[in-house]
């Protein structure tokens, strides 16, 4: 889309508690982000918090207006992150990142690991876990990852998600299915390679792959499970938040595997029809071959997440990311009267 100095700016948001826990207030730090590159950019913008993430209670149809969408939805409900990007949609609103349909199928891990697994892209041995019938077990080597499919930042993987047995494994298979009901559980091998973050950004109509980070646990004893879990990313005084480390790798030696791991996720963009922006993470095998974890579109944009410090890598300025961002914005189809 094109921007000029017409174009209105709508920063919206999800509601954010004073005591909510940092992987929901987090959202308030991408807020500043694109505010301060939304300034540089000289456009008008206003930030609204949407209550109950019902975009059409307080964003209306405007000629050049355009919704930064930082909806995320709240833990248990993945549904309102879809629901506020429909909506928009069928307001006639342009605005950022991937479309309801992309988030709907990029948000349920199970449905991305069929979509993947069907373009013949490689995915961990994995499935849907039942507790009550966990055939699923008998198929897949272990040891198993076991998460809530609908879930992001790293909900339903507090603690050590890596099960060794079959009684552990149903065991935590039966407390997410409580904790997240209505939701499937996933229980895929835990590759014990290295895992790699993708970050993808909008260019021009194609796609840019962004410098590779790699996810480092430093200095992890021995049966301490390197896994980017809750606390790894959220509990700032915990061991695993403090030795779990981002690096970005520039020995020639992985010239060939970066290379490889960019060509997974690119086709990961085309394949979803993902927009704006998108971080695809993968793991790498006994043999040291990636496979696709998760597609997230839409990721975390605060300045000290993973994201940002791809694009930061890379040269680029706040200003530059929204820029690319918001000219890679959906717009919608008019509705017909």
């Amino acid at each position: 889309m094109e921007l000029s100095e017409a174009s209105r700016v709508v920063i919206a948001h999800n509601p954010v508690e004073a005591s909510a826990d940092p992987s929901t207030s987090d959202v308030l730090a991408q807020v500043d982000l694109v505010s301060s590159g939304l300034e540089s950019l000289g456009l008008p913008y206003e930030s609204i918090m949407v209550p109950d993430w019902q975009p059409w209670l307080r964003i209306a149809p405007h000629p050049d207006l355009t919704v930064f969408n930082l909806m995320e939805a709240p833990p248990g409900r993945p549904e309102a992150l879809l629901g506020a990007a429909a909506a928009l949609e069928l307001l006639g609103l342009p605005f950022t990142g991937s479309p309801s349909g992309v988030l709907w199928v990029t948000t349920d891990k199970l449905a991305t690991r069929a979509v993947l697994a069907a373009e013949g892209l490689p995915v961990p041995p994995g499935g849907r876990l039942d507790p009550d019938h966990p055939d699923l077990l008998d198929r897949v080597p272990g040891p198993w990852i076991l998460k809530p499919a609908c879930e992001d930042a790293s909900l339903g993987l507090e603690g050590d998600p890596i099960c060794a047995t079959r009684e552990e494994a149903v065991e935590r298979a039966r407390a997410l299915a409580a904790r997240f009901p209505g939701q499937g559980i996933v229980a895929e091998t835990f590759l014990p390679g290295r895992e790699l973050n993708v970050s993808l950004l909008a260019r021009g109509g194609c796609v840019e792959v962004l410098p590779i980070a790699e996810i480092v646990y430093d200095g992890f004893p021995e049966g301490m499970s390197r896994v980017l879990g809750y606390e790894a990313k959220w509990h700032e005084e915990s061991f695993a938040y403090i030795h779990t480390v981002r690096r970005f790798p520039d020995c020639p030696c992985d010239a060939k595997l970066l290379a490889r791991a960019g060509e997974l996720a690119r086709a990961a963009w085309r394949i979803f029809g993902l927009k704006g922006y998108a971080r695809v993470d993968l793991r790498l095998d006994e043999a040291g071959e990636p496979h696709i974890l998760e597609v997230n579109a839409n990721p975390c944009l605060s300045a000290d997440g993973g994201f940002m410090a791809a694009a930061t890598k890379a040269g680029l300025t706040a200003r530059e990311v929204v820029e690319r961002i918001l000219r890679d914005a959906v717009v919608p189809r008019k509705t017909m009267q």
